[in-house]
């Protein structure tokens, strides 16, 4: 707030006194001159501190501001016509010579480049610091999500379920038991290894999650059918980290963790509409208490959509004939091979 009274300041202050200047050196009384720019100066600030204020009312996360410059570019002209008008009456009523239409078609050309100056870089300084906030509020999120899954991963049960699972095939398949190992510190691996990148391919977050869903498949035995089915379009396409493996912990743990039988568990991701769609489908029931690492997980996830997309994307949860449905939708953006953060 300090840069920018120092900016409004400095630059009306400057403006003024380079036309102070001006019309000096071409005849006009000093005086008038003080007088008819210390109005400029006031009105101009207080004007463009309107127009900043409407700018912020307006510009929000989801509105492009492609939107804006249409209305930004009327207030720019509304904003030197009533300062060339203020200017050129204040010097008419103190007796500063004449104005011919020329001259006033000169002020009011100077005026608008003064208020479009203004209102270009406003925006831009705004839009950079906007993009320096979003920046921080998804690093956050992103650590938030990882501290999740760590969480959920370390988690003494799902840790002892693990081992014990791998301890009873050491015996029975040696092979498979180091297999299983593997797949266990692939895991654990995966919630620490992510930095700074917003996004990943979809194909990475499967691999991370086969590994998991592999660990659970010992535990569960035949209690547990996965599927996964992805376009290979769709696989190419970048996600946010640790979405995918936070709706596939739910639905392990809420939906075949608290079935009696056999439970279903598919993930299914395709390209429809220049949308990546991802379902993530379990066997249960909405009805179900829910914890609170769950509510957590979701709200995590909606703020990150948020964040990186608007309201391009969403994550919808329902139930339908004794099983559950999260489907994810967010634009469908292919992988390149430089990593790249944001939108």
């Amino acid at each position: 707030m300090r840069k920018y009274w120092l900016y409004q300041l400095s630059g009306w202050f400057g403006y003024s006194a380079a036309g102070i200047f001006i019309n000096w050196m071409g005849g006009g009384a000093l005086g008038p001159l003080l007088v008819a720019h210390a109005a400029l100066v006031s009105c101009g600030i207080g004007l463009t501190h309107l127009l900043r204020r409407e700018i912020r009312r307006r510009r929000t996360p989801d509105v492009p501001l492609s939107r804006l410059w249409p209305a930004l570019a009327l207030a720019s002209v509304a904003i030197s016509v009533v300062l060339a008008g203020l200017v050129v009456g204040v010097n008419r009523l103190l007796g500063n010579g004449a104005w011919d239409l020329v001259s006033v078609a000169a002020l009011w050309w100077g005026m608008l480049l003064a208020a479009g100056v203004w209102t270009i870089l406003y925006v831009r300084f705004s839009e950079k610091r906007g993009q320096e906030v979003r920046e921080e509020r998804l690093q956050l999120a992103l650590r938030d999500a990882q501290l999740h899954a760590l969480e959920t991963q370390i988690n003494p049960h799902f840790l002892f379920n693990a081992l014990n699972s791998i301890r009873a095939l050491v015996e029975i398949d040696p092979a498979r038991a180091q297999e299983m190992l593997t797949r266990l510190a692939n895991v654990l691996r995966n919630s620490l290894r992510r930095g700074g990148e917003h996004t990943v391919p979809l194909e990475s977050e499967l691999e991370a999650v086969s590994d998991y869903l592999a660990l659970e498949t010992v535990r569960f035995g035949d209690r547990l059918n996965c599927s996964v089915e992805t376009e290979r379009n769709a696989a190419l396409c970048r996600m946010p980290p640790m979405l995918l493996q936070t709706l596939v912990e739910n639905a392990v743990k809420h939906g075949v963790g608290r079935a009696s039988g056999r439970a279903d568990l598919s993930i299914r991701a395709s390209v429809e509409s220049q949308l990546l769609r991802i379902v993530v489908e379990n066997t249960g029931n909405l009805a179900e208490p829910r914890g609170a690492g769950v509510r957590v997980g979701l709200k995590n996830t909606r703020d990150r959509l948020a964040l990186l997309y608007g309201d391009e994307a969403c994550l919808t949860l329902e139930e339908a004939n004794g099983r559950v449905v999260a489907t994810v939708e967010i634009p469908a953006v292919e992988h390149e091979h430089e990593s790249h953060t944001g939108r």
